[in-house]
């Protein structure tokens, strides 16, 4: 099983930037729009009798079949993406043309309606087996809940980023239900090095939570006067946002700094995760990096309280930030434990790796 994906470098390039894919997609939002448009304009525009028939029928089969139809050949079609996708455009289609239905006569909604769900159960099926598939087989190869849903969600999206970005956020949803009680990932042949122990990490994130639940119900007070439904979605989404700090601080707890003889693996929290050749490293100390060097390629994950570990490449390595983009970075700070322990299994696992290899 592998501890982590393996060093960016080597992996292809995701699909996500082909040409035109920004301006085809805006294209089938803006004919999905249009359609909504032109139908509510005639429907407020033409005389009552003719209005009813065009809101039991006309607006039914254009916003429940053609504008998903047209977001399916333009967008999804084209780029080879999920039909999973359309759904949530029929659904708005359904909600829309139900809202317009003349009430008490008869109406193309329902049979469409109708349709709509036995073409949305046969997709999530078909979807649904897929996407299972890919995790199974992900969660065979890899240790990390992040590649088990990255596999499943790359079904449904062919952009790489969007499918760690969403994977990220699942992943830190696993550490908060599914992590109490299990043991640091530390795959065969790696020496492991914690780093939420003596940071205070857990401390921090436990004082940030409980400052933000007083803030929470503060706030949801003061909201309730305006507006009770703003102050109900204020107040889950800090509950939301308490709960991924949480899960965040599990995975950085069940996710140790890595050596083996191959590379370093860095991780910190449900987010980050590479793996650094060691014929990369030129050294790993607590020697901060010279003030010429671009602040560009200087990258730090040492929690507040954590001795800085430095280390240093010999050449700029490709890492994926917290947003999904890629930057080259030649300094990496790291907040182990036990930093002298890790700096020398480092250095060691550098100097085997460099050694001849005996005839």
């Amino acid at each position: 099983m592998e501890p982590s994906p393996p060093p960016l470098g080597s992996r292809s390039a995701p699909d996500v930037h082909r040409a035109g894919a920004g301006a085809r997609f805006a294209f089938a939002i803006l004919a999905v729009l249009a359609l909504y448009a032109v139908d509510l304009v005639c429907v407020l525009a033409a005389p009552e009798a003719v209005s009813d028939l065009m809101r039991a029928f006309a607006v039914p089969f254009d916003l429940m079949v053609c504008a998903p139809a047209a977001f399916y050949l333009i967008v999804l079609r084209r780029f080879g993406l999920s039909p999973a996708l359309v759904l949530p455009v029929v659904a708005l289609g359904g909600a829309a043309s139900a809202a317009l239905a003349p009430v008490g006569r008869p109406s193309l909604h329902l049979p469409l309606a109708a349709a709509a769900l036995a073409l949305e159960a046969a997709i999530a099926v078909r979807e649904g087996r897929k996407v299972a598939r890919a995790y199974r087989a992900a969660k065979v190869a890899s240790s990390r809940p992040n590649d088990w849903f990255a596999a499943a969600l790359g079904v449904l999206v062919r952009s790489e980023r969007i499918a760690r970005l969403g994977a990220d956020e699942l992943a830190a949803e696993w550490y908060l239900v599914r992590s109490w009680g299990r043991a640091p990932d530390v795959p065969s042949g790696c020496r492991a090095f914690s780093q939420h122990r003596r940071s205070g990490h857990a401390a921090l994130v436990g004082t940030i939570v409980a400052v933000t639940l007083v803030e929470t119900a503060a706030v949801h007070l003061l909201m309730a006067r305006w507006s009770t439904p703003a102050a109900c979605a204020l107040t889950a989404l800090s509950l939301y946002a308490c709960a991924i700090l949480v899960g965040d601080a599990r995975a950085t707890a069940l996710s140790p700094l890595l050596v083996d003889d191959r590379a370093l693996t860095v991780r910190w929290g449900a987010r980050f995760c590479e793996r650094i050749p060691l014929d990369a490293v030129r050294s790993v100390g607590s020697s901060e990096p010279g003030e010429d060097a671009p602040k560009s390629e200087r990258l730090s994950l040492a929690a507040m309280g954590a001795r800085p570990c430095w280390i240093e490449l010999s050449r700029p390595v490709p890492v994926r930030t917290a947003f999904g983009g890629v930057r080259a970075i030649r300094w990496l700070c790291v907040g182990p434990d036990d930093p002298d322990a890790f700096a020398r299994a480092a250095l060691e696992a550098r100097d085997a790796l460099a050694a001849p290899v005996p005839a």
